[in-house]
């Protein structure tokens, strides 16, 4: 009877373990995709990986201090397009920490940047997702860099 009971008592912990654990992978999917996408220079694949508002924040260190941008998705997925094939290629460093409740989700991201071959600059990428049906997107993305 003990047995049932805790077996019971642990079905509904094994299930949320087991939804989390997908839910990263495919947040971590989604990373991969974007960066995939911008240096094969893919519209396509590009485009579904943002929500249809989504945005971007960029941070950086200038000398009359820190300057935070604000670029719509669809201007950064034309902005790729202008790129060459190869040309952009974004890496992840580590996995950080990826934070899930029901529809949202963050990811911290500390990545590499390497433009035409030739590292340019690194930071780190913060990850807003939003579940739409059962997919995660990406609401926004703020980032910095830095060398």
């Amino acid at each position: 009877m003990k047995k049932i009971f805790l077996f019971l008592l642990l079905c509904p912990l094994l299930a949320m373990s087991q939804q989390k654990t997908s839910d990263e992978d495919q947040i971590k999917a989604v990373i991969l995709k974007t960066f995939s996408a911008m240096k094969s220079v893919d519209s396509v694949a590009l485009k579904s990986c943002f929500t249809s508002n989504a945005l971007l924040h960029i941070s950086q260190v200038k000398p009359e201090g820190n300057v935070v941008r604000e670029v719509p998705a669809t201007k950064f997925i034309q902005n790729v397009m202008t790129r060459k094939p190869g040309e952009m290629d974004e890496r992840v460093l580590s996995w950080g920490p990826i934070l899930i409740d029901q529809e949202i989700a963050t990811a911290w991201v500390p990545y590499e940047f390497y433009l035409n071959g030739k590292f340019s600059h690194k930071g780190v990428d913060v990850f807003i997702f939003v579940k739409s049906g059962n997919e995660f997107k990406i609401k926004t993305l703020l980032y910095n860099m830095h060398q």
